[in-house]
C-alpha cells in the first residue's frame, strides 16, 4: 500500500516550488509512461531501485540518496520503481532545471538530502513548514531573470496563439535570438517547443475536465492550427493519440 502527502509551498518558496510530494511503501513495483509535463521535477530517492529515462534526466547518486532531476521534454518519458520506495519530489517552475543542475551534488544538496530524511521520514508527522524554510536557503541565493518572469505571467495569462513569440518579443528590450539563447539554458527547450508543449498540456485538461470530446474543437480551443496539427504534435509529445486519452478518460 502506498503512502502519500502533499504541501504546497507558502509565496516566498512559491515562485519556485508549485508542489512538494511524498511517497512511501515497503514493496512496490510499477513500469509506466508518461506525457511530458509542463514543470521541472526534482526526486530525493532514498529507497531502492527509482529511475526516470527520458529527454533531459540527470541523476546524482550517493550511499545514502539518489536525486533526480527531470525537465521539459517534447517526448514521453518512463518511470520504473521496484523494492522499498521511500521518495521526497518537489514539482517547480519549469526553468528551475539550470539552478539544479549546478546545484546537484553540492555539498548544499547533500545536506538537504540530510534534513529531508530527518523531518520527514524521521518523524510521526512530516514538518514540512522546516522543509520549506530549508528548501528556500538554497533557491533565494538565485535571482530569476526578469525577461523569464515576463514571459511567465505572459503566457499564464493568454491562450498560446501563432503570434505568442511576436507578441511577447515586442515587450522586452533583448533581441529575438538573444532570448531564445537565455531561454533554452534555463528551459531546455525553445520558445515555440515550450508553446507547443503549453498547449498539448492545455488539450489535456480539457479532455480530462470533459470540456470536449471533439477533437477539432480541443485542437481550436489549445491553440492549434487545425485538428490535423493537433494530433500530429500530441503524439509527439504523450506517445499516443489524443483520441486514445479521451477513450481512457
Amino acid at each position: 500500500m502506498i503512502s502519500t502527502k502533499t504541501y504546497i509551498p507558502t509565496s516566498s518558496l512559491y515562485q519556485f516550488v508549485d508542489l512538494i510530494w511524498v511517497g512511501q511503501a515497503s514493496d512496490l513495483h510499477i513500469e509506466s509512461s508518461h506525457y511530458a509535463p509542463l514543470f521541472t521535477e526534482l526526486i530525493f530517492n532514498y529507497g531502492d531501485t527509482f529511475e526516470v529515462e527520458g529527454e533531459n534526466v540527470k541523476n546524482f547518486n550517493t550511499n545514502s540518496v539518489n536525486q533526480v532531476i527531470s525537465g521539459l521534454k517534447t517526448t514521453p518519458f518512463h518511470t520504473k520503481v521496484s523494492g522499498n520506495y521511500k521518495c521526497v519530489g518537489l514539482l517547480l517552475k519549469p526553468f528551475c532545471f539550470g539552478i539544479l543542475l549546478n546545484n546537484l551534488g553540492t555539498q548544499a544538496f547533500e545536506q538537504i538530502s540530510e534534513i529531508i530524511y530527518e523531518i520527514i521520514f524521521d518523524r510521526v508527522i512530516p514538518n514540512f513548514e522546516k522543509l520549506e524554510l530549508s528548501l528556500l536557503a538554497i533557491f533565494s541565493k538565485h535571482q530569476i531573470d526578469s525577461d523569464l518572469i515576463k514571459f511567465e505571467n505572459f503566457t499564464s495569462s493568454m491562450n498560446i496563439q501563432n503570434s505568442a513569440m511576436r507578441d511577447f518579443n515586442s515587450s522586452i528590450s533583448i533581441t529575438q535570438k538573444s532570448f531564445i539563447q537565455k531561454f533554452k539554458r534555463h528551459y531546455l527547450l525553445t520558445p515555440n517547443e515550450y508553446f507547443q508543449l503549453k498547449k498539448v498540456n492545455q488539450s489535456i485538461q480539457l479532455i480530462e475536465n470533459n470540456t470536449s470530446t471533439k477533437l477539432t474543437e480541443i485542437a481550436l480551443h489549445s491553440g492549434f492550427y487545425d485538428q490535423s496539427h493537433f494530433i500530429r504534435t500530441f503524439k509527439k509529445f504523450c506517445g499516443y493519440s489524443p483520441k486514445k486519452h479521451i477513450k481512457t478518460h
